[in-house]
């Protein structure tokens, strides 16, 4: 079970680093082509900026007041969702991918990152409590 912020973080890297190596092996065994490889690429890169954009704001936010904590979060949330619109929508008008790699990879690491999220904040304001 992971305890803190530090845990929680190791193990989303580990299962990235680990999803990332599983798609580099079916593309050096041939079973995907380099459009999809680089469409799945694409996706989690842009996925992964989202997330540490979240991550630094509520680093930021978390130990200040519930005004500002709030503002932070639900305004860089609301930044984040039109920055990842723009970014996927430019990519999908303007590179060459496939389109449903591109949408399903994005998908499954956003959905994945935020619940990393959602985790890190739980985690983080559980601890905010007991130091007090």
């Amino acid at each position: 079970m992971v305890k803190n912020e530090k845990q929680l973080l190791i193990l989303c890297i580990i299962i990235s680093i680990l999803s990332l190596l599983v798609v580099t092996i079916f593309y050096f065994s041939s079973s995907i082509s380099g459009i999809v490889f680089k469409s799945i690429l694409l996706g989690a890169l842009l996925s992964m900026i989202n997330f540490l954009i979240g991550l630094i704001l509520i680093k930021f936010s978390l130990n200040k007041s519930e005004r500002i904590f709030l503002l932070t979060v639900w305004g860089g949330f609301l930044f984040r969702i039109i920055l990842g619109l723009s970014l996927v929508l430019i990519t999908l008008i303007f590179l060459e991918i496939n389109t449903y790699g591109f949408i399903f990879s994005t998908l499954f690491f956003y959905v994945f990152y935020l619940l990393i999220e959602i985790f890190y904040l739980n985690l983080g304001r559980k601890s905010q409590f007991v130091c007090k």
